[in-house]
């Protein structure tokens, strides 16, 4: 059998890219002023025969660290200014799995759930 452990970090981000549809329509901006409510979830994959005597595999306390390192950092400014490619939410979410696949053992998907539009981007990989 097999388990996945989830851990997940709440923040506010600022996107900073436009909508061109909305904007084509003369429309206003669906992000609030102060960002999008965003839940950062980072979830790990394991086996039954990987469980340490302790019984379990990942001490969340360490991870409940990096999460909140990597929601800080999301959140400290818009971005458009923080990232060098076009930050929608799939490339954050497949950046965000980049840079913390070496650090979490087994990383199964991190997910980015705007909690704003109700939209939620999930990046598999193969950590």
């Amino acid at each position: 059998m097999s388990y996945v452990v989830t851990l997940r970090k709440e923040f506010k981000a600022l996107q900073g890219l436009k909508s061109p549809i909305r904007d084509a329509k003369k429309l206003a901006p669906l992000q609030p002023v102060d960002g999008y409510s965003i839940t950062l979830t980072a979830a790990i994959r394991f086996d039954d025969d990987q469980m340490g005597e302790r019984g379990w595999f990942v001490d969340t306390d360490s991870l409940d660290d990096i999460l909140a390192a990597t929601a800080s950092h999301l959140s400290s400014q818009k971005w458009t200014e923080l990232f060098e490619f076009r930050p929608t939410f799939e490339q954050v979410a497949r950046w965000t799995y980049q840079k913390l696949a070496p650090q979490i053992t087994q990383l199964a998907y991190i997910e980015l759930d705007n909690k704003t539009l109700g939209a939620t981007v999930r990046y598999e990989g193969t950590a």
